[in-house]
Parts: structure tokens; sequence; C-alpha cells
């Protein structure tokens, strides 16, 4: 899912919903490349492992496993 940032609490370029193979892999990834932390790895309601970070140029990225 691809969104710009009007509407919410805060403002940014764009936010992003993106399935990886391993949400904690990408989030440890991100977080080496120099990606801020908006939320660490955990386990959704509706199944989802999902993380938040947000990239040098202010966009948010939530990486998601999907569930089994």
């Amino acid at each position: 899912m691809v969104s710009d940032g009007g509407g919410l609490r805060e403002m940014w370029p764009a936010f992003l919903y993106v399935y990886v193979e391993n949400a904690d892999e990408t989030y440890k990834l991100a977080m080496n490349a120099g990606a801020v932390s908006i939320e660490e790895p955990m386990d959704t309601p509706y199944g989802d492992r999902r993380a938040t970070i947000r990239d040098p140029w202010g966009n948010l990225w939530q990486v998601a496993t999907g569930c089994p």
C-alpha cells in the first residue's frame, strides 16, 4: 500500500506498507543503513509481524511479514 501523509497526526512525504520475507531482518538492515526506528518489530492483532521506520527523506515504511 502507498499513500501520501495527509490527514494524519504528522506530515511526511509518503507512507508505505511493504510485505517482505522477514520483517525482523529487514528492520535490522534498515537500522544499519541509517533509518530511524518508529516502531520495533511486533506481532499485530491481524496476524502480520510489522515494524515502522523513517528513511532519511522523511518517508515512513511499515515492513511486514504476513501471517502463515
